[in-house]
């Protein structure tokens, strides 16, 4: 039961991970417009890592998503089985919660990694936001997931109904009884009437 928990709360991490790191990125560039200064903002406030956490990010994003794909196909070629997508509402909430803590952690460790005070105008706008964007991309991802998933649940029940209707048996058909038998004698030769009687 523990494992199945943790199997079902996987794809929301890996989902949260992916969004932190694309709404770090718009963050920046929404902060600091212009690329060389941004460029010199990252590389003094520990962003070395990046290029590893963008690899990251996409590998989690596309597990996540093929996740709650194949969670959602299964549950619509389930018989009578709930939804197995969560509404996109509650989804939401609990990326943006992952993601905003995510996001706030991973600025508390660059700054501490790199002797940067967290204080100052820059990274005053950077937190707030960042937060707003965090929220966006949380939003936009639970509709994604959850389309994704709605999608490869009716796909799921289309193939269980298909596979039901192939396995009911066929009713058989009606042997004829009426017009089959003097036809075949008819079209033999041996139907009609008897043949005339001898002349005495």
């Amino acid at each position: 039961m523990e494992l199945r928990g943790w199997a079902r709360r996987l794809p929301l991490a890996g989902a949260a991970v992916a969004g932190a790191v694309v709404g770090h990125g718009f963050a920046y560039a929404l902060a600091v417009p212009q690329p060389a200064r941004r460029l010199a903002l990252l590389a003094g406030t520990g962003h070395q890592y990046w290029s590893a956490a963008i690899a990251a990010a996409i590998v989690l994003g596309l597990g996540s998503l093929g996740a709650t794909l194949a969670r959602s196909f299964r549950a619509g070629l389930a018989t009578g089985g709930r939804p197995a997508a969560e509404p996109p509402g509650r989804l939401a909430g609990r990326l943006a919660l992952l993601q905003v803590t995510i996001y706030l952690v991973q600025e508390l460790i660059e700054r501490a990694a790199a002797g940067v005070p967290l204080g100052g105008p820059v990274n005053g706008r950077l937190l707030v936001t960042g937060i707003a964007v965090q929220l966006v991309v949380a939003a936009a991802l639970a509709v994604g997931l959850a389309w994704a998933g709605r999608a490869a649940e009716v796909a799921g029940r289309a193939l269980r109904r298909r596979r039901r209707h192939d396995s009911e048996p066929r009713p058989a058909r009606p042997w004829p009884t009426g017009w089959f038998r003097p036809s075949i004698l008819l079209a033999a030769g041996l139907g009609g009437r008897a043949p005339p009687a001898p002349a005495a």
